[in-house]
């Protein structure tokens, strides 16, 4: 399951500190049944976070394509951020963490690589009462789906991330 949020990431010093917050829309969300026989709870969450990140550089793509030929090159990137309230997802990105499948070795490698070629900007664990797409997973969601619905804003607490300069082991 994956959802995209095209959105500008709010600066007010009136937050918390390790919180950030979003005021945008949600422009993808998928949710499919895997073809793949999965064994782990990270499996799923691991096939999820690579459909979504393949859809966040195709739609970053075409925004790049659509502002060049608007005469925009100066625009600045849209930087690709990616969220998981998975911490073992979390820590196989970030911790060069392992798993015992070779396809998802692949998948988490091919994250790492995107990350290393700055097609992604930041990995981030957030905090799962604040996770949006869980309105769509669970039995007892939360309400971050309907207030950032409802309002175009979301506050989301940060549990761990990876600040670009850093080794992708470091958060």
């Amino acid at each position: 399951m994956d959802e995209i949020i095209l959105a500008n990431e709010i600066t007010d010093t009136s937050y918390e500190e390790d919180s950030f917050n979003l005021q945008g829309n949600l422009i993808h969300y998928s949710s499919t049944k895997s073809k793949r026989i999965t064994e782990s709870v990270l499996a799923s969450e691991i096939y999820g976070m690579v459909g979504g990140v393949d859809m966040s550089i195709a739609i970053n793509t075409t925004i790049k394509l659509i502002t060049d030929q608007l005469g925009l090159k100066g625009f600045p990137p849209t930087p690709i951020i990616i969220c998981t309230d998975s911490y073992s997802l979390y820590e196989c990105l970030v911790k060069l963490g392992t798993t015992k499948g070779k396809r998802l070795m692949i998948d988490i490698m091919a994250i790492r690589q995107s990350y290393e070629r700055r097609e992604l900007t930041e990995i981030r664990w957030i905090n799962g009462q604040d996770n949006p797409a869980d309105a769509m997973t669970k039995g007892t969601p939360n309400k971050a789906l309907e207030k950032f619905i409802d309002t175009n804003q979301l506050s989301v607490r940060i549990e761990g991330w990876v600040k670009r300069g850093e080794d992708i082991g470091g958060s």
